[in-house]
């Protein structure tokens, strides 16, 4: 059970090019992250090793390296993963862990998480991964129900999944409508630890102020992820990215509370945390 004097964080980031498949920008916000992070986990995709592997090599030292699965980058013009025949999947995935390792300087073995690409992945996704020998999936995130069952989809804190994957959900939580946050949320709705909630502000109530009441409202472990992009002004039409969402990173994990930063693997290893 997770001491109540310390925070656990599981900040992640999905490494991949801009949302134009361009690649400006990327190694000097995969520079600050390595700064910032003491310790977190990298979800690299195929392009980016083959691409940017000194980058991969770099993150290698102080971050655990993961595996991340856009289709798109292999020729498929729906980037939806789940969709796929299971085969496909599989070949998909397979390659994409053998370049980044290669890229880390790592076996292929040691890449023993992964996170679908938008989040799609599907109790198959999980049966591939299993076989393959990935042992964590970081995929489940509230807002992206189209292929996990709602019992799935709707957990909160790292658990084992059916497959015998642990599975470590993007944090959330449905704030009291009377709130400042709550209004923010809407009825019914719910704040994701994500970078874009933290870039966002509406309705009165800052992306800090969100993301700061949901850090103190999480029980368990904090997980969280960004892509390079939230930490450029490469994209200018994002709200508050680059500078802006650099402080705001460095001031929410500024907690008054001791903080212990998880990667992947030290959580699937670690019973007192599912």
């Amino acid at each position: 059970m997770k001491d109540a004097s310390l925070e656990w964080i599981a900040f992640s980031v999905d490494l991949e090019p801009n949302k134009d498949d361009s690649m400006d920008g990327i190694r000097e916000a995969m520079e600050w992250f390595d700064q910032t992070i003491p310790r977190g986990t990298v979800y690299a995709t195929h392009r980016i090793a083959r691409e940017l592997p000194e980058v991969v090599s770099m993150l290698a030292e102080d971050h655990e390296i993961a595996v991340h699965v856009h289709p798109r980058e292999f020729g498929h013009e729906d980037d939806d993963l789940a969709a796929l025949e299971p085969d496909r999947q599989r070949e998909l995935i397979a390659d994409t862990r053998v370049a980044v390792a290669e890229a880390a300087g790592l076996d292929e073995r040691d890449l023993t998480a992964f996170r679908a690409g938008r989040h799609k992945a599907s109790p198959a996704t999980l049966s591939v991964l299993a076989d393959l020998g990935f042992e964590l999936d970081a995929s489940v995130n509230v807002r992206y129900r189209e292929h996990m069952p709602a019992d799935v989809a709707d957990r909160v804190a790292p658990f084992v999944h059916e497959s015998g994957l642990v599975e470590l959900p993007t944090t959330y939580s449905e704030p009291p409508l009377l709130s400042r946050v709550g209004v923010r949320a809407g009825l019914g709705g719910n704040v994701t630890a994500t970078a874009h909630e933290l870039r966002s502000d509406r309705l009165f109530c800052c992306g800090s102020r969100a993301l700061s009441w949901l850090l103190e409202e999480t029980a368990s472990v904090f997980s969280m992820y960004m892509h390079p992009y939230d930490a450029t002004e490469y994209h200018e039409e994002l709200q508050n990215n680059g500078q802006i969402f650099r402080k705001r990173i460095e001031n929410l994990f500024r907690t008054r509370r001791p903080t212990e930063f998880l990667t992947a693997s030290s959580i699937s290893t670690d019973t007192t945390m599912i």
